[in-house]
């Protein structure tokens, strides 16, 4: 087998090369002819185009039979008898497996089945790829050769080139027969039901709208060769000034970060790119088709390369066909897109500020592909009560546009295009659900005591005023965690102190008395606006962030703590300052509130009657010198996510390495407990709002390690409570005494045994 990958033009092509091989596909499949003759014309191009004995195409059917549908080489008689099962054969496995397949030595191999009608007894060689499209196997395409031998990587690739074009070309109507083509598109809109990670419970239906869409539809061949040139000359010119454009109002940009810019136009400008794109279109292909054709052929390229710079840089080439395929269907930019009265929102990623900018009226769910249980927008939506899954990456190919989708954020699974007993089956767990939270709201006013009589104050997160209805349908005793910075992400500009002091005075008079601790604006990291210049860090979780941004920029926090002091005149206000690490910030946060106050008295403004300071112990540092910081404030509260994910060095964003830590780690348990022995030395009470307080199995735990103050998202409130109620802290404490100084990954199954066992309530 020799098949060439694209050069350059002015490189030049030989008789072998893959651009020939594209045209002669072209010419198969226009060619005046029944369906079967033009597929048996494209099997026999590509066969003549190897050096092999046998090129056959094997097709799905809707019983997911892989049915053979055109050879080359094969006894043409065995055309539409031969049949093999899902995951029957070589064949079967590569469909099966959705990955190529290559043996020098068939009939030894341990899935060979053999059909004695198409006559390849004497065959050893194989190469099977499949047809993948829309995440879904149409087929699989198989080369054969009588000859023992081993196909070099650059005949898989090129092989995989083909196939993607096959795909394509089974669902375009190009090439198969208007019945055949409405099987196809059967098969690739059948429901399906894909299993991720659960992040925010509930359940939630509507339709699938893209953060950012993928391509839209197109054919695979033109017809005017010189027209699909001068539309690809016209998307590259559009997306090299959009590159330019970028890189313009990113200006004040150095060092590595604008060398990362650079190469990213470097890409852009590339002469080899351009020329590869310009061949394929030649060779008859649309420029849409083009550019998915080398990308593809790039992807596989740098997948097997062994530099990880080299890997990495993957990213921006799969970025600038991304765009130059939106400029090509005549965008000009992604702005937000319009919703369905009923939405669920599909993305790869997103950052809370983007999650804000949607209707909450008519957004009911999220698909996610890369973020964490504890990641920002994962704690945006939770506080929305907008049920949400992760770790779909595969969600962004297995839906469209407008396909109705089920999310269950209970079980972490979707379903896309459900059938009418799975939606009928939903809406009675709706409905059960509905009488679970019933159950739970009549349960509020019961007290928060475990059954050795430990008193556990429960208070809950807000960030937003419409969550303060949620203090009395819980019956949280306060909020415990009130994130800010919600303020200062959503707007076009930094909040001025009277929307501030609006917006905190609101707050207090729905809080009714009850106290709500304000977390000043923990700005940084993820959680940054446009009209702030952060500048870009390598790593931002670890840098300018916090209480850091917070005293190198008074002008920050001084309006937001003078509003702060209006909005609670005369009453208690809590203040606690996020991402302290050492005790000494603590001063320099205290002396801009002190300027503050003195502010305030110089213009005879009304002050609280008292003022609370609290300090968020998110970093092992300040957990290790938790009594030091305890001299300086009036509470301490444990930010569970950030110490979690410093304790593990495990970004808390990046679902790859969060799933690989369970906060049931011992060791983490035992710096937990270590931390709440020191604090408990002090005068100053410590709480515990981590998201993980929402994990029953987790917060039981927490009790165990002797933390009794707790801020959690209202949903959790219920269930929490009634688990409180259900256990002894003491018992749970002796066996951490006896399991925690063992080596183990993770206790979280024996203490859920332990837990049922002892009849505790972890639903």
């Amino acid at each position: 087998m020799s098949i060439e990958k694209t050069r350059p033009p002015h490189g030049g092509h030989g008789d072998q090369g893959i651009t020939v091989l594209l045209r002669r596909m072209h010419d198969a499949v226009a060619l005046e002819a029944s369906a079967q003759q033009r597929l048996d014309h494209l099997t026999k191009a590509i066969a003549s185009h190897v050096v092999a004995d046998v090129c056959s195409i094997y097709l799905r059917r809707p019983d997911d039979d892989l049915e053979l549908y055109s050879t080359e080489g094969l006894n043409r008689e065995a055309v539409h008898k031969t049949r093999l099962k899902w995951g029957e054969g070589l064949t079967g496995l590569v469909a099966e497996s959705h990955r190529p397949l290559v043996t020098d030595d068939a009939p030894h191999h341990p899935a060979f089945a053999y059909r004695p009608e198409t006559g390849e007894e004497a065959l050893h060689s194989f190469l099977g790829v499949p047809l993948i499209r829309s995440g879904k196997t149409l087929g699989v395409l198989v080369v054969q050769n009588k000859a023992a031998r081993k196909y070099s990587d650059d005949e898989v690739e090129a092989a995989q080139a083909v196939a993607t074009l096959l795909a394509e070309i089974s669902a375009s109507g190009e090439l198969l027969s208007r019945e055949e083509t409405a099987v196809v598109g059967e098969m690739l809109h059948r429901p399906e039901r894909l299993k991720g990670i659960a992040i925010v419970s509930g359940i939630a239906s509507g339709r699938a709208v893209y953060l950012r869409p993928p391509a839209p539809k197109h054919n695979v061949f033109s017809s005017d060769v010189a027209g699909e040139a001068a539309r690809l000359e016209e998307g590259l010119n559009n997306l090299r000034a959009s590159v330019d454009a970028m890189i313009a109002e990113n200006a004040s940009l150095s060092g590595v970060s604008r060398e990362v810019l650079e190469t990213y136009r470097l890409f852009a400008y590339d002469r080899s790119w351009k020329d590869r794109l310009r061949a394929a279109v030649f060779s008859g292909l649309t420029a849409e088709s083009a550019v998915e054709q080398v990308q593809n052929e790039n992807r596989a390229r740098m997948m097997q390369a062994r530099d990880p710079y080299l890997r990495e840089r993957l990213h921006d080439l799969d970025d600038l066909a991304h765009r130059l395929l939106r400029f090509l269907s005549g965008e000009k930019n992604g702005g937000q897109r319009a919703l369905y009265q009923e939405t669920i929102l599909v993305a790869q990623q997103m950052g809370p500020a983007e999650l804000l900018e949607y209707d909450r009226d008519v957004l009911k769910g999220l698909v996610l592909g890369e973020v964490s249980a504890t990641s920002h927008v994962a704690i945006v939506a939770r506080a929305l009560k907008i049920p949400m899954v992760t770790g779909l990456g595969e969600a962004i190919n297995r839906c469209e546009e407008g396909d109705e989708v089920i999310v269950d954020g209970d079980a972490g699974e979707i379903h896309v295009r459900p059938t009418s007993d799975v939606i009928e089956t939903y809406r009675s767990k709706r409905e059960l659900q509905s009488e679970r939270q019933a159950a739970f709201a009549s349960e509020k006013d019961l007290p928060s005591v475990t059954k050795d009589g430990v008193n556990v104050t429960i208070m809950m997160n807000a960030g937003l005023a419409f969550d303060m209805p949620h203090l009395k349908e819980t019956g949280a005793q306060g909020v415990g965690l009130f994130r800010t910075e919600l303020q200062f992400l959503v707007g076009s500009q930094l909040p001025s102190v009277s929307s501030q002091e609006m917006l905190y005075r609101e707050v207090l008079d729905l809080a009714d008395g009850l106290p709500v601790i304000f977390r000043t604006a923990d700005i940084g990291g993820d959680k940054t606006a446009s009209y702030m210049d952060h500048g870009k860090e390598l790593n931002p979780a670890m840098g300018w962030r916090g209480l850091r941004m917070a005293v190198d920029r008074p002008g920050l926090i001084r309006p937001q703590l003078r509003a702060l002091l209006a909005a609670a005149a005369n009453r208690t206000l809590y203040i606690m300052f996020p991402m302290v690490t050492l005790a000494e910030e603590i001063d320099d946060a205290r002396a801009l509130l002190d300027r503050e106050i003195e502010r305030a008295e110089r213009q005879n403004k009304a002050l609280p009657n008292d003022i609370k300071i609290g300090a968020m112990i998110e970093t092992p540092a300040a957990a290790w010198r938790v009594g030091q910081i305890a001299e300086k404030v009036d509470f301490l509260s444990v930010g569970g996510n950030d110490l979690a994910q410093f304790y593990f060095a495990a970004d808390r964003d990046c679902e790859r390495v969060q799933r690989r830590f369970d906060p049931m780690n011992p060791g983490f348990l035992s710096f937990l407990r270590d931390c709440a022995v020191k604090a408990a030395k002090t005068e100053a009470p410590l709480s515990y709002c981590g998201e993980q307080a929402s994990d029953p199995v987790m917060a039981a735990a927490l009790l165990g390690l002797g933390i009794t103050n707790f801020s959690m998202p209202a949903t959790a409130v219920g269930p929490f409570r009634r688990m409180t109620r259900s256990l002894n802290a003491g018992h749970i404490s002796q066996w951490f005494d006896e399991i925690l100084p063992q080596p183990r990954e993770s206790i979280r199954e024996e203490f859920t045994a332990f837990l049922r066992v002892n009849s505790v309530v972890v639903e």
